[in-house]
């Protein structure tokens, strides 16, 4: 059924109610996207500017300072005085100081043997280190024997434990006595490098056996041999610990560089050499450094610089003069 209005007007009503719909959600997208674009209009200005103030004002990085210690390990060869202790006659030894190197005094009994005959005591003749155990080098290792040449170092046996009870003939060794005090030598080769021939020609190695700080060694003999050098040393201590074998791995500590860290990015290159931008007085100056990289992109600056000092992070920026202290 169709409904007919007078004079039109239901129609025209139903047609402007329809406009005013259309229109008010025209209004609103209108609203929205400018809204949109305001808002990323105002965070591409905002990023424009920090990233232009950033580049203004750059990243300092402190000068922090830096010991670099060069060393070398290299195998060498102990020597020492030493007498080997025998029984006195046939039975079993027993050990009462134990299996291990033991520090005695002269008169102390170092080992028991025993027999049908009864027990008898062999005594140290002097004071030092007991070693209830041999290697098969004793009176075989000798510097007349090891010192000639430029072969390659001797290695010794390892030590032979004797077990309590272990049956022995008479006038066998059942030991060793490693008299105290004595200095101990080492022989070993080494890299000559600059430094190493500094410390060589003023008479002494820097060494270290465990870790421990650097120590000096003075030198008995050299032989030269241009890149390498094999040299006879007098250690400045006698550990008991070192007994358990004639070889020994030894720390060898050819020079120091000392200077201050920084990013590899902080430093400047340039025909005329390299430099950094430090902050001095309240103001930028281009620095002429020396120095060299490091691992892990950082940089040794070993002169032209003091631990604390602020320099740029990056040095393309000072380079560019685009930077505002303030």
């Amino acid at each position: 059924m169709i409904k007919v209005y007078r004079g039109g007007v239901g129609l025209e009503r139903e047609t402007t109610s329809k406009n005013g719909k259309t229109g008010k959600a025209v209004r609103s997208w209108l609203y929205f996207g400018l809204l949109a674009a305001i808002i990323a209009g105002s965070a591409a200005a905002y990023i424009g500017w920090w990233a232009n103030f950033r580049s203004f004002r750059p990243e300092f990085s402190t000068a922090e300072p830096l010991l670099i210690k060069e060393t070398a390990r290299t195998e060498s060869v102990l020597l020492w005085v030493e007498k080997v202790v025998v029984s006195p006659f046939e039975g079993e030894v027993h050990y009462p100081l134990g299996k291990e190197p033991a520090r005695v005094s002269k008169g102390d009994v170092v080992a028991v043997i025993r027999s049908g005959n009864g027990d008898g005591a062999v005594k140290a003749a002097q004071s030092g280190y007991f070693v209830p155990a041999l290697d098969g080098s004793e009176g075989k290792w000798t510097f007349s024997g090891i010192w000639p040449g430029d072969g390659q170092l001797p290695s010794a046996g390892s030590l032979a434990w004797k077990s309590d009870g272990t049956r022995v003939s008479g006038g066998k060794g059942i030991g060793k006595l490693i008299p105290q005090p004595q200095e101990l030598r080492a022989i070993a080769y080494i890299g000559m490098d600059e430094a190493m021939r500094g410390q060589v020609k003023r008479g002494f190695v820097l060494f270290s056996l465990a870790g421990e700080r650097p120590q000096k060694a003075l030198i008995r003999a050299v032989q030269d041999y241009g890149p390498k050098a094999k040299i006879y040393i007098t250690l400045p201590f006698f550990p008991m610990g070192v007994l358990s074998s004639r070889e020994r791995e030894i720390e060898f500590f050819h020079s120091e560089r000392k200077g201050v860290v920084l990013p590899e990015s902080a430093i400047l290159q340039k025909s005329g050499g390299m430099g950094v931008f430090a902050f001095d007085s309240g103001k930028l100056e281009y620095r002429g450094i020396k120095g060299q990289p490091l691992p892990g992109s950082r940089f040794l600056v070993t002169e032209g610089l003091k631990p604390g000092e602020l320099v740029l992070s990056r040095a393309s920026v000072g380079a560019e003069r685009k930077v505002l202290l303030w």
